[in-house]
């Protein structure tokens, strides 16, 4: 037997769907703002986890310019079936004001195809709009049923939600036909949000036996968050509720994974019943702040009368359960990459709302490192050059390599630790006045700008590295010249900043660490980056 470590794919893993490929499991999370949209994990043993697949890879898919934080992909949802892999996803252009959620929002939803979960993945057909987390269920009548959220801004915050719906699609008209059908309203479940309105989110339809189980994440994503299960002999309904509403939460618990819910079933390997489901460590009780984000876990199930329940007993999943399997679970995150001996970017690397292409990233201008050429400003919803990879540990060190030769104090490269543009650390290289090389650093502290230039003067013919390190939730910045030794800057952030609870008044994303350049000139000044490695600490 192997014990298993909750969470299963842990920092910024939202949204779990978990399906069965051909011969593989497969979970899909979402993105939100980050490119490419969709990450896809694989297991072969459900023990661990690779990341696969990036599945919205181009523009002609995914466009993501412009997008408020926290908008993008929501809630995707993997599926396979008929030799093909379906995957359907929430693109969501508008969704909040400065203050709270906006009853008026632009979302809209789509399908894409691939024989090989690594591709290649279809153009997108636009399935429906004006809703969101869009589930397809493959019924064995051959018919194919899109279930997904309707809203209603004429409920203000007080009704907003039509119900959880349900229309036919067709294959070969790729479109939906028929009339939607209103087949669930919900648990009643209360929330911790200052809406009123009752909360009930991603759909996801299983049938099994002569029973269609209807899933969803109710109670909001907060600390009231939930899984409820209902079942029906009728696809349409009426869905009667599980005898324990909600069947999976931490809401009353104090455990170390709190905000659980968002399930999805499926049967795993030697015919055991599983349910993926997303948590977030807070890291204390009193700020709850979780700068790890909403990451990804499992619980196993058995069935009861026909009911899932969770193994372990009661609503609370367990932070740890056993599996059949002699394969030891791997929690080390740590990685490097050479930029010299690497042919391409690793999946692990995502950028800000634009596709990585040559013109701005690329491994072949300057052989032997990664060139990136400066677009605009740290703060820019737009075009952003930045390379960027999930923090997945509490205690961990970030390492980068350069070359730059800045001409302007708005030329920047350097490493950043961020939540989004109102949130950041920023450490970098710029050219001072009077022409002198420098290190420099900026911040944004939930939008409050702040500055310190010239922590450093700077050979020009000199390559310099630069580390971020976090312990005990302090995120402190060194740096080295080339073959010389770190010199702490003596800064010292709060890392639990970089987290929903602070950043901003509604989010739901997690902290990234990454290689930045701006060039707030318009010229695109590029930098050269040597190596960059991620390394979590013991301890």
């Amino acid at each position: 037997m192997s014990t298993i470590q909750n969470p299963v794919l842990r920092g910024f893993n939202p949204d779990p769907c978990v399906c069965r490929g051909k011969d593989a499991w497969y979970i899909a999370v979402s993105t939100f703002e980050w490119y490419p949209g969709v990450l896809i994990y694989e297991s072969k043993d459900f023990v661990n986890w690779e990341l696969k697949a990036t599945p919205l890879d181009r523009l002609s898919q995914l466009n993501l310019i412009g997008e408020q934080p926290s908008g993008g992909i929501w809630a995707p949802a993997l599926s396979y079936h008929d030799g093909l892999y379906w995957l359907v996803y929430t693109d969501t252009k508008a969704w909040k004001g400065e203050q709270k959620i906006s009853p008026l929002r632009d979302m809209h939803n789509y399908l894409v195809t691939a024989p090989d979960i690594t591709g290649p993945w279809s153009e997108p057909v636009h399935v429906v709009s004006g809703g969101y987390d869009p589930s397809l269920f493959h019924d064995e009548s051959g018919k194919k049923w899109l279930a997904y959220i309707r809203r209603d801004f004429r409920g203000i915050y007080e009704d907003l939600f039509v119900g959880i719906v349900l229309r036919e699609y067709s294959v070969r008209e790729e479109k939906l036909i028929g009339e939607e059908r209103v087949i669930y309203k919900g648990a009643n479940l209360k929330t911790d949000y200052f809406m009123k309105c009752q909360i009930y989110e991603a759909p996801h339809l299983l049938k099994k036996g002569d029973w269609y189980y209807l899933i969803t994440a109710e109670g909001g994503t907060g600390y009231t968050h939930a899984t409820c299960v209902s079942r029906s002999r009728d696809i349409f309904g009426p869905y009667e509720l599980h005898p324990d509403t909600p069947m999976l939460t931490s809401r009353d618990a104090n455990g170390r994974i709190q905000r659980t819910g968002h399930g999805n079933l499926v049967e795993g390997p030697n015919g055991q019943w599983y349910m993926t489901y997303l948590g977030s460590r807070p890291i204390d009780a009193q700020t709850k702040r979780s700068p790890l984000g909403r990451e990804t876990c499992i619980a196993p199930i058995e069935w009861h009368a026909d009911w899932p329940r969770l193994a372990t007993g009661g609503v609370v999943p367990a932070e740890t359960f056993a599996i059949d399997s002699d394969i030891e679970q791997r929690l080390d995150s740590s990685w490097a990459i050479d930029f010299g001996q690497c042919a391409a970017l690793p999946l692990e690397l995502q950028s800000l709302r634009i596709p990585i292409s040559d013109d701005w990233c690329n491994l072949h201008d300057r052989p032997g490192y990664l060139r990136i050429r400066g677009q605009e400003s740290p703060t820019s919803r737009f075009h952003q050059s930045m390379l960027a990879c999930r923090i997945r540990d509490w205690q961990f060190e970030v390492e980068t390599a350069l070359e730059f030769s800045p001409k302007s104090y708005l030329h920047m490269a350097g490493l950043m630790a961020r939540y989004d543009e109102n949130t950041f650390y920023y450490l970098f290289v710029t050219r001072d006045d009077d022409g002198t090389k420098i290190l420099s650093y900026m911040e944004m502290d939930a939008g409050s700008f702040a500055y310190s230039n010239r922590l450093a003067t700077l050979p020009e013919s000199t390559g310099i590295d630069l580390r971020i390190r976090v312990v005990d939730a302090k995120l402190r910045f060194f740096y080295r010249l080339t073959q010389g030794d770190w010199k702490d800057l003596g800064l010292e952030m709060d890392f639990t900043k970089l987290s929903d609870e602070y950043a901003t008044p509604i989010g739901f994303t997690g902290a990234f660490a990454g290689i930045t350049v701006n060039d707030m000139l318009g010229f695109r000044e590029p930098a050269d980056f040597k190596s960059f490695s991620y390394r979590q600490l013991t301890g």
